[in-house]
């Protein structure tokens, strides 16, 4: 990765991490936990997931030690390597651990999704935290604290990347 992997996408207004790169990661924003615990789904990735309102989504630990989670859309999940871990938990906004990863399923309402203070928990979030939204994979998204990703960034020495995140549109 170099100085300018960072970039704003031509005629996406989001951000591209890898821009020219297959698989390339895009920033669709910053959510932040509100007081009803509730983070919204940028419009972007909400439309590029093929998201509803009603949807169940996985909520499942992205790296190990870290805050955030990644959320992807419960059939998608089921249809992967997911399915024997979605076949084990009961109902919704209850959890199962496989192999050290904490696993939820939840609902969309309203663009959002709903966190429990269990979840708060286990993802290591907290109210307030600053989420930087990006396309993790083709189905699923990540929801990472600001202060993860600016000091990987830095420890890459991608200080326009540090900046760049400021201009990311705040939901």
């Amino acid at each position: 990765m170099n100085k300018s992997s960072f970039i704003f996408a031509e005629n996406h207004n989001m951000p591209s991490l890898s821009p020219g790169m297959p698989g390339t990661k895009e920033a669709y924003g910053i959510s932040i936990i509100r007081d009803d615990l509730s983070i919204t789904i940028p419009p972007k990735a909400f439309k590029h997931y093929g998201l509803s309102n009603g949807d169940v989504v996985m909520l499942s630990t992205t790296h190990i030690g870290e805050g955030g989670m990644g959320i992807m859309i419960k059939e998608k999940a089921y249809n992967s390597v997911f399915k024997n871990v979605i076949d084990r938990i009961d109902r919704l906004d209850s959890f199962v651990v496989d192999k050290n990863r904490y696993y939820a399923l939840t609902k969309v309402i309203g663009g959002k999704v709903f966190l429990t203070e269990e979840m708060l928990t286990v993802f290591n979030l907290k109210k307030g935290d600053r989420l930087m939204v990006v396309k993790s994979t083709t189905v699923t998204m990540s929801y990472t604290p600001v202060e993860i990703w600016k000091g990987k960034f830095e420890q890459h020495g991608l200080f326009e990347a540090v900046e760049n995140m400021r201009k990311l549109e705040t939901f």
